[in-house]
Protein backbone atom coordinates (compact mmCIF):
# COMPACT_ATOMS: atom_id res chain seq x y z
CA UNK A 1 0.00 0.00 0.00
CA UNK A 2 1.66 3.30 -0.90
CA UNK A 3 1.49 6.14 1.68
CA UNK A 4 1.22 9.69 0.22
CA UNK A 5 4.27 12.07 0.48
CA UNK A 6 3.78 15.70 2.87
CA UNK A 7 4.85 18.26 0.97
CA UNK A 8 7.13 20.57 3.57
CA UNK A 9 8.01 23.72 2.53
CA UNK A 10 10.70 25.60 4.49
CA UNK A 11 9.65 28.17 6.98
CA UNK A 12 10.45 31.44 5.96
CA UNK A 13 12.53 34.11 7.92
CA UNK A 14 11.19 37.34 8.55
CA UNK A 15 14.04 40.06 7.17
CA UNK A 16 14.32 43.36 8.82
CA UNK A 17 13.65 45.67 6.48
CA UNK A 18 16.03 47.37 4.59
CA UNK A 19 16.97 51.14 5.37
CA UNK A 20 15.92 53.15 2.97
CA UNK A 21 18.58 56.00 1.38
CA UNK A 22 16.42 59.04 3.15
CA UNK A 23 16.60 56.99 6.96
CA UNK A 24 20.45 56.64 6.12
CA UNK A 25 20.90 60.32 4.93
CA UNK A 26 18.98 61.37 7.96
CA UNK A 27 20.97 59.46 10.77
CA UNK A 28 24.28 60.54 9.09
CA UNK A 29 22.83 64.27 9.93
CA UNK A 30 22.20 63.57 13.37
CA UNK A 31 25.39 62.13 13.87
CA UNK A 32 27.16 64.93 12.14
CA UNK A 33 25.54 67.57 14.12
CA UNK A 34 26.42 65.43 17.64
CA UNK A 35 29.59 65.83 16.67
CA UNK A 36 31.44 68.98 18.28
CA UNK A 37 32.20 71.29 15.17
CA UNK A 38 35.81 71.82 14.99
CA UNK A 39 37.89 75.50 14.62
CA UNK A 40 40.47 75.28 11.51
CA UNK A 41 43.50 76.38 12.51
CA UNK A 42 43.49 79.54 10.01
CA UNK A 43 39.97 80.68 12.18
CA UNK A 44 41.94 80.42 15.83
CA UNK A 45 44.73 83.03 14.23
CA UNK A 46 45.05 86.65 15.02
CA UNK A 47 46.19 89.16 12.45
CA UNK A 48 49.13 89.40 13.62
CA UNK A 49 50.30 85.59 13.98
CA UNK A 50 48.37 85.52 9.90
CA UNK A 51 51.46 87.90 9.37
CA UNK A 52 53.94 85.96 10.72
CA UNK A 53 52.61 82.76 8.84
CA UNK A 54 52.80 84.62 5.69
CA UNK A 55 56.11 86.39 6.35
CA UNK A 56 57.90 82.98 7.32
CA UNK A 57 56.60 81.36 4.46
CA UNK A 58 58.18 83.95 1.94
CA UNK A 59 61.35 83.67 4.09
CA UNK A 60 61.62 79.84 3.81
CA UNK A 61 60.60 80.44 0.08
CA UNK A 62 63.68 82.61 -0.40
CA UNK A 63 65.87 80.91 1.18
CA UNK A 64 64.71 77.19 -0.96
CA UNK A 65 65.22 79.73 -3.98
CA UNK A 66 69.08 80.15 -3.18
CA UNK A 67 71.08 77.31 -5.35
CA UNK A 68 73.89 77.38 -2.57
CA UNK A 69 71.89 77.25 0.39
CA UNK A 70 71.62 73.35 1.30
CA UNK A 71 75.92 73.43 1.15
CA UNK A 72 76.00 76.42 3.16
CA UNK A 73 73.52 74.63 5.67
CA UNK A 74 76.02 71.63 5.90
CA UNK A 75 78.75 73.71 6.41
CA UNK A 76 77.08 75.36 8.53
CA UNK A 77 76.46 72.15 10.60
CA UNK A 78 79.67 71.05 10.77
CA UNK A 79 81.02 73.87 12.27
CA UNK A 80 78.66 73.75 14.47
CA UNK A 81 79.12 70.17 15.53
CA UNK A 82 82.84 70.81 15.45
CA UNK A 83 82.67 74.10 17.94
CA UNK A 84 80.25 71.65 20.32
CA UNK A 85 83.52 69.11 20.42
CA UNK A 86 86.22 71.94 21.01
CA UNK A 87 83.96 73.40 24.08
CA UNK A 88 82.94 69.92 25.69
CA UNK A 89 86.69 69.00 26.64
CA UNK A 90 87.43 72.28 27.85
CA UNK A 91 84.36 72.66 30.33
CA UNK A 92 85.22 69.54 31.69
CA UNK A 93 88.64 70.32 32.58
CA UNK A 94 87.71 73.35 33.78
CA UNK A 95 85.20 71.77 36.15
CA UNK A 96 87.66 68.94 37.41
CA UNK A 97 90.30 71.91 38.04
CA UNK A 98 88.00 73.45 39.87
CA UNK A 99 87.06 70.44 41.99
CA UNK A 100 90.40 69.73 42.45
CA UNK A 101 91.12 72.54 43.48
CA UNK A 102 88.18 73.04 45.83
CA UNK A 103 89.01 70.00 48.01
CA UNK A 104 92.81 70.99 48.67
CA UNK A 105 91.48 74.55 49.65
CA UNK A 106 89.46 72.79 52.08
CA UNK A 107 92.03 70.75 53.69
CA UNK A 108 94.34 73.51 53.99
CA UNK A 109 92.01 76.22 54.88
CA UNK A 110 92.90 76.05 58.30
CA UNK A 111 96.71 78.04 58.58
CA UNK A 112 95.96 80.21 55.03
CA UNK A 113 96.37 83.91 55.30
CA UNK A 114 93.34 86.28 54.52
CA UNK A 115 94.35 87.53 51.60
CA UNK A 116 95.44 84.43 49.72
CA UNK A 117 91.99 83.02 51.17
CA UNK A 118 90.23 86.19 48.81
CA UNK A 119 92.31 85.72 46.12
CA UNK A 120 91.24 81.70 45.88
CA UNK A 121 87.64 82.87 46.41
CA UNK A 122 87.89 85.57 43.37
CA UNK A 123 89.42 82.69 40.97
CA UNK A 124 86.69 80.28 42.40
CA UNK A 125 84.25 83.22 41.03
CA UNK A 126 85.72 83.42 37.64
CA UNK A 127 86.34 79.67 36.91
CA UNK A 128 81.92 79.32 37.56
CA UNK A 129 81.09 82.84 35.55
CA UNK A 130 83.52 80.75 32.63
CA UNK A 131 81.41 77.70 32.98
CA UNK A 132 78.31 79.66 33.57
CA UNK A 133 79.17 81.55 29.92
CA UNK A 134 80.20 78.26 28.27
CA UNK A 135 77.05 76.06 28.87
CA UNK A 136 75.40 79.05 27.55
CA UNK A 137 77.06 79.13 24.32
CA UNK A 138 76.58 75.11 24.74
CA UNK A 139 72.96 75.24 24.82
CA UNK A 140 72.89 77.97 21.85
CA UNK A 141 75.29 75.67 19.35
CA UNK A 142 72.57 72.67 20.33
CA UNK A 143 69.19 74.99 19.80
CA UNK A 144 71.39 76.14 16.23
CA UNK A 145 71.37 72.26 15.18
CA UNK A 146 67.82 71.69 16.38
CA UNK A 147 66.62 74.99 13.93
CA UNK A 148 68.61 73.07 11.16
CA UNK A 149 66.83 70.11 11.75
CA UNK A 150 63.52 71.54 11.86
CA UNK A 151 64.33 74.14 8.87
CA UNK A 152 64.39 77.10 10.48
CA UNK A 153 68.05 77.88 10.24
CA UNK A 154 69.20 81.54 9.67
CA UNK A 155 65.87 82.94 10.20
CA UNK A 156 65.68 86.33 12.55
CA UNK A 157 63.34 85.25 15.47
CA UNK A 158 61.96 88.61 15.90
CA UNK A 159 61.46 90.12 12.16
CA UNK A 160 61.65 86.58 10.52
CA UNK A 161 64.01 88.35 7.56
CA UNK A 162 67.28 85.89 6.40
CA UNK A 163 69.74 86.59 8.79
CA UNK A 164 73.35 87.24 6.08
CA UNK A 165 75.52 84.20 5.63
CA UNK A 166 78.59 86.44 6.63
CA UNK A 167 76.79 87.36 10.01
CA UNK A 168 76.69 83.03 10.50
CA UNK A 169 79.96 82.45 9.44
CA UNK A 170 81.04 84.55 11.75
CA UNK A 171 78.58 83.33 14.68
CA UNK A 172 77.11 80.50 13.67
CA UNK A 173 74.50 80.11 16.17
CA UNK A 174 73.16 83.79 16.14
CA UNK A 175 69.08 83.83 16.33
CA UNK A 176 68.76 87.46 15.21
CA UNK A 177 69.89 89.79 12.11
CA UNK A 178 72.36 92.77 13.39
CA UNK A 179 69.79 95.74 13.82
CA UNK A 180 67.27 92.94 15.72
CA UNK A 181 69.95 92.48 18.04
CA UNK A 182 70.93 96.30 18.28
CA UNK A 183 67.44 97.01 19.19
CA UNK A 184 66.88 94.61 21.54
CA UNK A 185 70.28 94.85 23.62
CA UNK A 186 69.24 98.48 23.73
CA UNK A 187 66.23 97.99 25.28
CA UNK A 188 67.14 95.08 27.81
CA UNK A 189 70.71 95.06 27.71
CA UNK A 190 74.07 94.21 26.08
CA UNK A 191 73.75 90.60 28.84
CA UNK A 192 70.53 89.69 27.88
CA UNK A 193 69.66 86.55 25.78
CA UNK A 194 66.86 86.27 23.63
CA UNK A 195 65.06 83.23 23.42
CA UNK A 196 61.45 82.43 22.01
CA UNK A 197 59.06 81.70 24.60
CA UNK A 198 55.95 80.41 22.50
CA UNK A 199 56.25 76.89 21.13
CA UNK A 200 55.09 77.94 17.97
CA UNK A 201 57.66 80.76 17.04
CA UNK A 202 60.99 80.05 15.15
CA UNK A 203 63.64 79.41 17.73
CA UNK A 204 61.38 78.17 20.45
CA UNK A 205 63.86 75.85 23.46
CA UNK A 206 61.46 74.23 25.19
CA UNK A 207 61.94 73.63 28.87
CA UNK A 208 65.77 75.65 28.72
CA UNK A 209 63.36 78.93 28.31
CA UNK A 210 63.54 78.71 32.10
CA UNK A 211 66.88 79.91 32.28
CA UNK A 212 67.47 83.44 34.32
CA UNK A 213 68.07 86.62 32.37
CA UNK A 214 66.55 85.73 29.70
CA UNK A 215 64.05 88.07 28.19
CA UNK A 216 61.67 87.75 25.09
CA UNK A 217 59.51 90.36 22.81
CA UNK A 218 57.02 87.76 22.12
CA UNK A 219 54.31 89.31 24.55
CA UNK A 220 55.24 93.14 23.36
CA UNK A 221 56.62 93.77 20.20
CA UNK A 222 57.44 91.71 17.40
Amino acid sequence: MATSKKSTTPATKTKAPAKTKATAASADKKTEKSKPAKASAKETLTPEEKARKAKLKETLALLMADPEWPDFLAAQKQALLDLRDSLLPNMQDVTRDHLRSGASNVSSSSGQHIGDAGSEAEVRDLTIRLLGKDREQLFEIDAALERIRLGYYGICEISLDPIPKKRLQVRPFCRLTVKCQEEFEKKYGSYASYMAKKSDHVGYSGLQNDMENVFTLDESEE
